[in-house]
This record gives structure tokens, sequence and C-alpha cells, in this order.
């Protein structure tokens, strides 16, 4: 098996791990070429599943501390606009495209290369490898079920390398991701009118992401939003339908379609749906519901991005990014934020794993630190946008940190990594785990 990183990249990419639909769950493929790589290594392998959802487990070597290092091989789904199949690696220069490039197998190319790199020395401690097929559909399965397989072996790390970030820069804090649900009623009623069809289209600032937890209120602009913004300026038009690219909760809509009517006396007899209606009126109002949390570098955002109806029922589902873990508090703000606007059929507000706030002078940051600074790679301690599976081991006794390649568009079209950040990466990742094991410091 070649280890550079193009080739292991490729290989990658080329599994299709799409999740958000449960009817096509990734299959074990892509985490049975991880675990024959690891093997090749001299790795201890094993294939953990739950649900349905697969993650790769390799383990090399033993002493006196145990690292885990983690990352994630399911993608989101892709749309429109892809300059060639998504799920086959383009490189240009330094540049390779492809559907999950930057997030997250650029960061399990670096695992693997990193892990050849183990298979030549005998580091005196216990290295992991992970590499999950959930995180993007929240973890429960993947970051979830290793947590607890390591507690019931134990293997719970001392320290951990969230390989899920971008732009080289150490990630020690992360909003708690608490999806919420809102469902009503249709409700058809009926208006003399013209017709109208309106398209509002996602506009971010210098990037073609559309992970919604990287848009940034008044900077970025929202579909859904713009949409709702003009029904507060036309207050009497109604919505007889909405459409769009409603892909997962974490992904941005590019664009949305509204058939409006204008209500007009001379105008033909429409029919609407006024719970749609005072839906798309309230997202507004939902965004800008306000709850307790802690201070965030990133704020608090609530985005609506998916918007189904099955029989008579509409479901909005938003993606919400807060560091607070109290999810009736968060209720309870949408209760009085929507009493007198909208007719609820049901709400639901999930907890999610909890948001990650990790001491930046911890021993394993700071061993991070020491090395970027000798690899001359330009990195800042930052709060990360999105959330990751160090939500599963946030708190629990392990020092962690978040980090990943240089790349962009991530979860838009045309997503890439760097492929020279990749090979930095890998040798970042050793260098953690050989100062690590020193009994002096340099850091």
């Amino acid at each position: 098996m070649k280890f550079d990183s193009s080739s292991i990249l490729e290989k990658l990419v080329s599994f299709d791990t799409r999740t958000g639909d449960p009817n096509n769950k990734p299959t074990s493929e892509c985490p049975e070429y991880i675990n024959e790589a690891l093997e090749d290594c001299g790795f201890h392998t094993e294939l953990l599943e739950a649900e349905g959802y697969w993650t790769a487990f390799g383990r090399h070597g033993h002493g006196g501390f145990k690292i885990l290092y983690l990352a994630h091989f399911d993608v989101v789904p892709t749309a429109d606009g892809w300059d060639g199949d998504p799920f086959k690696l383009r490189i240009k220069g330094d540049r390779a495209y492809g559907r999950g490039s930057c997030d997250d197998k650029g960061n399990i190319t670096s695992m693997l290369m990193m892990a050849k790199q183990i298979s030549s020395v005998d580091l005196p401690c216990t290295m992991m490898i992970a590499a999950t097929g959930d995180e993007e559909i929240g973890g429960r399965n993947g970051a979830g079920h290793l947590r607890d397989f390591l507690k019931r072996q134990g293997l719970f790390p001392d320290y951990i390398v969230i390989a899920d970030g971008i732009g080289q820069q150490i990630i020690h804090r992360r909003r708690n991701g608490l999806p919420t649900q809102f469902k009503v009623k249709q409700k058809a009623a009926s208006v003399k009118g013209r017709k109208e069809t309106i398209r509002f289209d996602t506009e971010t600032f210098a990037t073609d992401t559309r992970h919604s937890a990287y848009l940034r209120p008044g900077v970025d602009r929202h579909a859904m939003l713009a949409a709702s913004r003009y029904m507060d300026m036309n207050l009497e038009s109604v919505v007889a339908d909405v459409r769009g690219p409603f892909l997962k909760r974490n992904v941005v809509p590019d664009w949305v379609e509204v058939d409006f009517i204008h209500p007009d006396d001379s105008g033909e007899e429409l029919i609407y749906d006024s719970a749609l209606t005072d839906l798309m009126k309230s997202l507004l109002p939902i965004a800008y519901t306000s709850f307790p949390t802690r201070p965030s570098d990133k704020g608090t955002v609530i985005w609506p991005n998916v918007l189904s109806r099955q029989d008579d029922l509409w479901t909005l589902l938003c993606d919400i990014r807060a560091m607070t873990n109290d999810a009736e508090a968060v209720h309870q703000s949408f209760e009085k934020s929507l009493e007198g606007r909208l007719d609820l059929f049901s709400m639901k507000v999930i907890p999610g794993p909890g948001f990650v706030d990790v001491d930046p002078d911890s021993r394993l940051i700071r061993a991070a630190k020491w090395a970027l600074e000798k690899l001359g790679v330009f990195y800042q301690i930052n709060e990360g946008f999105g959330a990751s599976d160090s939500r599963y081991f946030a708190g629990q006794g392990a020092e962690l940190f978040d980090f990943g390649p240089i790349g962009g568009n991530v979860h838009g079209t045309n997503e890439w990594v760097s492929l020279s950040s990749i090979e930095e990466n890998a040798e970042l990742y050793f260098m953690i785990a050989e100062l690590l094991i020193r009994d002096s410091y340099p850091f």
C-alpha cells in the first residue's frame, strides 16, 4: 500500500460515505481499508459497529500513557455545482478537490501517514488511531460508542487529538449543537390575489462553504431568513409553497423558492397554506431567540436549514450552536418567542453531547505549540466554528484539542485541501507523541 498523501486521499475520497439518509448508511468498506492500512503498520485493529455505523480502530504499543488520534470518514451530501465527480480526487498544484478531502478524509490521511512513521520506532506508550462513520449526523454511534468501548477495555486515553479541524489552528473550545425541530399542521385557505415565485440565494463572504456553523450573522446571508425578511416587509403576502435543496440540518440550502400570493381583490381565487405562512414569518423571531449561554467567540446561531412536508405536517429543522448544555432553557425560550405567532403541533430540542472548553495551557496543547513552531507552521489557539467528536470526550479527564489541514469550501461545492498541510500534520501528530514520552519537556 502506498503511504503518500495523494494516493491515500484519492482512495479515501473514492468511497461514497455520505450520511444523512437513514436508508443509505456508509458501508464497512472505507473503515476496512483504514484498518488494512493500520495493519500494514503493525497496528492491532478492530472494526466496531453500532446501529449499522462503523468505526475503524487500531492500537499500537504499550506504555506510560495512552493517546488517541480520532477523525471521521463520513461526509455530507453533495449538491449541484461541482466542477467534476465529487468522489474522484482532482489535484491542481497543492490543492486536492473532492467531497471529504478537507472534512475529514485529509485528516485520516495524516493519521495513516503518521502510523507509517510509528511502525519504524518503538514509542513507550499506547498509540490509538480511530475513524468514525457518523460524525456529520451527531456521532452517537461513532465517537459515543468508541468512548464507551475504550472505557470497557481500560483504554480510555490520557490525551486525544481530534483530527477534525481546518486551517492548522489549535481548537480548544467548541459550542454545543442542539438540533431543534418545529412541526406545524398544514392549513389550507384561500384569497383573491396574484401569484409570484421569488428565489432567495444564500451568500457567504469569501467562501463557498455551506457548513452552517461557519456562517456569521451580519456578514453572511441565509436564503431562508432572507425569505422571512421579505415577508416582514410584505405583511399581507401569504405562502402557497416553498422549495429548495434541503440536504441536512447542518448544511445551509444554496437557495429557496417561495410561491407567494399577493392579495388583490381583482385577482383570481388562490389556495395558500396559512400554517406555512406563519412558519416562514416566524423564522426571524426563531433565529433571534436568546437564552442563557457562556460567552462564545463565534456567538450563538440558529439557522433554519431544512423544511419538509410529510402528509399534512411541515417540519422545520434548525441547527443551533451555543455554549450551553441546557436544552430545557432553550425550549422555554422558543416557547416565549413564538407565543401568539405560530400554532405549533410539536417542538423538540435535542440536548446534544455538550460544549468543549479546554485549558489552552494543558500539557498536550503546549506540546502541539512547540511542535508547530519547530515545523515553522503558523497557528493560533481558537474556538472552532462547528461541532466535532471532541464533545464525547470533553470533561472526562483527558486533555484534548481539535486540529486539521488547510482547506476550504467545507460542506460546499469543490471542497479542497492542501496536500502539503496533510504531510505537515502527519509529522506534527508524530512529534506530539514523541514529545509527551520525554522525561523532561522542551516546552
